[in-house]
C-alpha cells in the first residue's frame, strides 16, 4: 500500500513538473457586463440585525434589474415595482421606483410581524416590564443621496389594556 501511495505521489510530481514546462498560451475573454448592485440602497436600509425576511425582500429588490423586464423601455425616466412577500404571520411590501439604468431612486417598506431586533425589544422590556409585544410594523423610506428613516411601531398589551408605540432602530421611545 505504501509503494501505490509514494508512486502516486511521484506521478502527481511528474506531472506538476512536466505542466510547468508547458508554453503558456494566450487566452482572449468575450467582453463581460457588470451591472451594479443597488449597494447604496442596501447599506442605507440593512443594518446587522435586521430582521431575516426584511433583508430577503429587500436583497431581492436591490437585485431585480428593471432594463431585463419586457416593460422596459428608455423612454420611460422612472419605473415602480412592487415585492411582496408572505411566510406564516410574517408579510412584506417593497415599493421601489427604478431609474432607467436600474439603481433605486426611492422606496417604502412595510413589513408585519418581523422579528425585532434586540435594541428595540430590549427598550420596551426594560420601560414596560411584564407587557406582551402582540403585533409589529416595521417602516422604512429611503431616497436615493439622503438617510433612511427606520421607524418601529409596536402594539403591546398587558391585563386588558393596550398600548401602541413607536420606536426607532436604537430601541427610543418616541
Amino acid at each position: 500500500m505504501k509503494k501505490l501511495v509514494f508512486g502516486l505521489f511521484l506521478l502527481g510530481l511528474t506531472n506538476l513538473a512536466h505542466s510547468q514546462n508547458d508554453v503558456q498560451k494566450n487566452i482572449i475573454l468575450e467582453p463581460v457586463t457588470i451591472k451594479p448592485l443597488n449597494l447604496s440602497y442596501l447599506k442605507e436600509v440593512q443594518r446587522e440585525d435586521t430582521p431575516e425576511f426584511t433583508v430577503n425582500l429587500q436583497n431581492e429588490a436591490a437585485r431585480y434589474d428593471i432594463t431585463e423586464d419586457p416593460i422596459f423601455d428608455k423612454e420611460f425616466e422612472a419605473y415602480e415595482v412592487i415585492f411582496k412577500s408572505k411566510n406564516d404571520e410574517t408579510s412584506g411590501l417593497i415599493t421601489a421606483t427604478y431609474d432607467s439604468k436600474g439603481k433605486i431612486m426611492s422606496s417604502i417598506e412595510r413589513y408585519k410581524n418581523v422579528l425585532l431586533p434586540k435594541t428595540v425589544r430590549t427598550a420596551i422590556n426594560n420601560k414596560y416590564p411584564g407587557w406582551i409585544i402582540y403585533k409589529d410594523v416595521y417602516l422604512v423610506t429611503y431616497r436615493d443621496n439622503s438617510k433612511s428613516k427606520q421607524v418601529f411601531k409596536v402594539q403591546i398589551r398587558k391585563d386588558g389594556d393596550k398600548k401602541n408605540l413607536k420606536l426607532d432602530y436604537e430601541g427610543n421611545i418616541h
